[in-house]
């Protein structure tokens, strides 16, 4: 029942001026109720994969400041090497 629910309040949503046809539609047609699960699928596929290239942007940004971290932290004994030479 929660699927039915949740393909039916994207759908809605997506088309609210439409809501009573696409509730007939839903219970009626199977063709449009498997569109109707084919959209909702997509669209948690597309929210899963958002959050999984937020989660990958933030990785990837703490990543890139380490790397500044540790080559000031390189170049910094690399000069001082230098200046014992």
């Amino acid at each position: 029942m929660n699927t039915l629910r949740s393909e039916l309040g994207l759908i809605k949503d997506r088309f609210a001026e439409h809501q009573a046809v696409i509730e007939d539609l839903y219970r009626t047609d199977p063709d449009f109720k498997s569109l109707c699960s084919d959209l909702f699928l997509c669209s948690q596929m597309i929210l899963n994969f958002q959050q999984d290239i937020l989660e990958k942007q933030r990785a990837l940004n703490e990543y890139r400041e380490i790397e500044k971290e540790l080559e000031k932290e390189l170049y910094a004994i690399v000069r001082s090497a230098e200046n014992m030479i």
